[in-house]
């Protein structure tokens, strides 16, 4: 019961645990997305503002090109500034064939733009590469130009002067409208959100150790006292009735065949000793005959207490027939053996029985032998029982072969 109780709590605990941990790890990297999300949404703001406000108070010239009317510049220097108190965050604008070389696609960068280019439908990609300082989170959205951005990238021959003499006809150029030319490229760090995340697992882990183990020895306790404890006594008075003599208390015939085998066994891998003495009421059947059966009941109960109370052993009085029992006496050899039992049997002959007077008993002894099994030891102590009967009764008689 407890180890299901503990297994139960232990998969219970598990189970919620990992759930809470990938819902904590998906809420960072949610947290972290939508941070990503966010630094784009500005540096697109700030290209809409350089298109419509700044644009138009710095007009295209023939000989100055100015920087922060190009929509890429003014957004890659505005979130620039903002990397200063961010110092982790990236954010650059790349493109397959840009005007300035410096914005050209490199490595994944030309994947994603390509992905772009073949379904039109494709709004974001995200990919997670590993640095010294920590996971980073790059997000890339594409960047389609819009009839503003023709202008400056669609024929050559249309283009500012002031861009053709600084960056040349040759390459940003043959731009068409929603073509997707480059991509938005942001870069947050997972590393903080994660570990955020993690120590907040810790502490659900912590706390909930605490509760589940507070819990599991509360339960253990009901469980204990409403379900195992009254199952164990049952438990434990069925096992009584199984393997006692309900009259006399003494061990029945069932448990001296199953508890003396295992002793014997024992002691012969170990080489020990042992001892099995055969005991019978003399006369038992005159009792019965002369003072009746509730009599001759009390007579064997009586008798039963009275070699227990003598031997001061509770677990090694059998009844193996009506007034027969047997004594099974481990690390115990032949002279111990006959000793102890010319005691019983003056202890017996020397107080009356309440009803029935003064009653005598024999007694045979076998000790064990290399190969013995209970049942031929149990033979050798019955046929020095049977010479102890013949030779008048009342004595010990061993039978060591």
């Amino acid at each position: 019961m407890n180890l299901t109780l503990a297994l139960t709590f232990v998969i219970v605990f598990c189970v919620s645990s990992a759930v809470l941990y990938r819902s904590l790890v998906d809420g960072a990297m949610t947290q972290v997305r939508r941070d990503a999300m966010l630094q784009a949404e500005m540096a697109m703001a700030v290209r809409k503002y350089t298109m419509q406000d700044v644009r138009p108070l710095l007009p295209p010239s023939s000989t100055v090109l100015h920087p922060q009317s190009i929509p890429a510049y003014a957004a890659n220097r505005t979130m620039a500034l903002l990397e200063e108190t961010r110092p982790l965050y990236r954010y650059v604008e790349v493109a397959l064939n840009p005007t300035n070389p410096v914005n050209r696609a490199s490595g994944w960068q030309v994947d994603a733009i390509n992905a772009f280019r073949a379904d039109s439908r494709l709004t974001e990609l995200t990919h997670v590469i590993e640095s010294p300082s920590g996971d980073m989170l790059y997000v890339a959205r594409p960047v389609r130009p819009t009839a503003e951005c023709i202008g400056c990238h669609g024929a050559a021959r249309s283009a500012p002067a002031s861009l053709l003499q600084r960056y040349g006809a040759k390459d940003g150029f043959g731009w068409t409208v929603g073509e997707a030319v480059g991509a938005q490229i942001v870069s947050v760090p997972t590393t903080s959100a994660i570990a955020q995340a993690r120590d907040t697992w810790w502490r659900h882990v912590g706390a909930s150790l605490l509760v589940f183990g507070t819990l599991f020895l509360v339960l253990n306790r009901i469980l204990s006292r409403t379900v195992i404890a009254p199952i164990e006594t049952s438990s434990s008075t069925w096992r009584e009735l199984a393997t006692k003599d309900p009259l006399t208390g003494a061990r029945n015939r069932r448990s001296f065949e199953e508890q003396g085998q295992a002793l014997v066994t024992a002691c012969s891998a170990s080489g020990a000793s042992l001892a099995l003495v055969a005991v019978d009421i003399d006369h038992f059947k005159r009792v019965n005959d002369s003072h009746g059966h509730d009599i001759g009941d009390a007579v064997l109960k009586e008798f039963a207490q009275r070699v227990l109370l003598a031997s001061k052993r509770r677990d090694c009085l059998y009844r193996i027939g009506g007034e027969e029992f047997a004594m099974v006496l481990p690390h115990t050899d032949l002279s111990a053996a006959v000793a102890f039992a010319e005691v019983l049997r003056r202890s017996l002959e020397a107080t009356p029985f309440g009803g029935a007077g003064r009653l005598t008993a024999s007694f045979g002894v076998a000790v064990l032998f290399p190969g013995d099994s209970l049942d031929t030891l149990l033979k050798r102590a019955d046929r020095a029982l049977y010479a102890a009967k013949n030779a008048g009764r009342n004595q010990v008689v061993s039978q060591p072969n």
